[in-house]
């Protein structure tokens, strides 16, 4: 902060500044607005002294009565416009998504003015939302945390002094089910009655951990054949994102962190099931692997429905889904000797502790092996 005897600025923890200072009427008073930068925050100063040495200085309250206050909805939506541009298509629509069905739907606390909010009212929204969507706790925390954004921002704006979006149960995360570990057969299984144009896609989700958007991605050239064995090439993943035109299309992000970049080996169970599809299916090197019949991107939910099916006609009555292929990779990595460091470089994980917390299991089996091979005569 820098301060002298008659006005002040700081920078406050969204990167604007807020600038403040002491009028004739030895009262002190905050600028209305925030500022980019700290010398817009001076010059503004400047422009207030030179009222004040003028003699055209009035008290900001009689100029705030002139301002209207805003609702709850109009700085939620205020603040999802701001979000935007810094944010992906993909991740802006599900912020959207939330925000709009828990936090906009919610038509008495939208209407209350932004600086007529209450913890009381946060409160109440709070307990609707948790009975309005009983078995959604993870996406009622995101939506409780970007209201907290949002009503941030106003006091940022100087409608409110405090934010009262500040719930404790909110605030903690929800603890997910615990996964049972798949079986290698259960899998096979899957695989085995998938049809033949998804089997690609399957193999590199149920057995080297690739996230669907990142196998739907995989271009024909990502393969690489040589004496080392065969590999894929991760470099992004397909997700959905609006057409313009009310629907919704696949388009292709790169990884979001540079971990997201990296090449799988591929098991040399499987490697004939690759070389099959890129000989059967494979058109130019630039196209996707897996393409529909009609050759058009195939999407996520498509390929749930066919994955779905194939467990179904499997006989598995598991929740499996193919993200617990990162499951199964892991801990038979890990069993096999791999560190967590060496597993993340495979599966594209910066996040030590997500491996080791969540995603690595143990076989039911594992411990019984284990302690057969203790020998206590050593």
């Amino acid at each position: 902060m820098a301060r002298n005897s008659w006005g002040s600025t700081r920078e406050l923890p969204s990167g604007r500044w807020q600038a403040t200072y002491q009028g004739p009427d030895k009262q002190r008073y905050k600028a209305p607005h925030t500022f980019r930068d700290r010398l817009d925050a001076l010059a503004w100063l400047a422009a207030v002294r030179k009222e004040i040495d003028l003699g055209a200085w009035q008290p900001p309250v009689v100029k705030k009565a002139q301002t209207k206050i805003p609702t709850v909805g109009e700085m939620v939506r205020h603040w999802l416009a701001l979000t935007k541009p810094q944010v992906r298509d993909s991740t802006y629509r599900a912020y959207e998504e939330f925000v709009t069905a828990r936090v906009l739907g919610n038509e008495t606390l939208c209407a209350i003015p932004v600086d007529k909010l209450t913890p009381v009212a946060v409160a109440a929204w709070w307990q609707e939302t948790v009975q309005a969507f009983p078995v959604s706790n993870h996406r009622n925390a995101r939506a409780y945390h970007k209201l907290r954004a949002a009503i941030a921002l106003a006091v940022e704006y100087g409608y409110l002094p405090t934010n009262p979006v500040a719930i404790n149960a909110a605030r903690t995360r929800a603890k997910s089910k615990a996964k049972e570990l798949p079986t290698t057969a259960e899998l096979r299984a899957i695989l085995d009655n998938v049809p033949e144009r998804y089997r690609l896609i399957t193999v590199l989700c149920l057995f080297h951990g690739l996230r669907i958007g990142e196998a739907l991605a995989v271009k024909n050239k990502n393969f690489v054949f040589d004496t080392n064995g065969a590999s894929v090439r991760v470099e992004g993943n397909l997700v959905r994102v609006p057409n313009g035109n009310g629907g919704v299309k696949m388009a292709f992000h790169p990884p979001k962190t540079n971990a997201g970049y990296r090449t799988v080996p591929l098991l040399r169970e499987f490697v004939p099931v690759v070389i099959w599809h890129l000989k059967t299916f494979a058109t130019h090197p630039e196209e996707y692997a897996t393409l529909t019949e009609a050759g058009a991107v195939v999407f996520d939910t498509s390929y749930r429905s066919v994955f779905n099916r194939a467990k179904q006609r499997a006989g598995i009555d598991k929740p499996i889904t193919p993200h617990y292929g990162r499951n199964f990779i892991i801990t038979r990595l890990a069993e096999a000797g791999a560190t967590p460091r060496e597993i993340g470089r495979i599966l594209g994980q910066e996040d030590v502790s997500t491996i080791v917390n969540v995603y690595m299991k143990s076989r039911e089996a594992r411990p019984v092996e284990l302690m057969r091979r203790v020998d206590l005569d050593d």
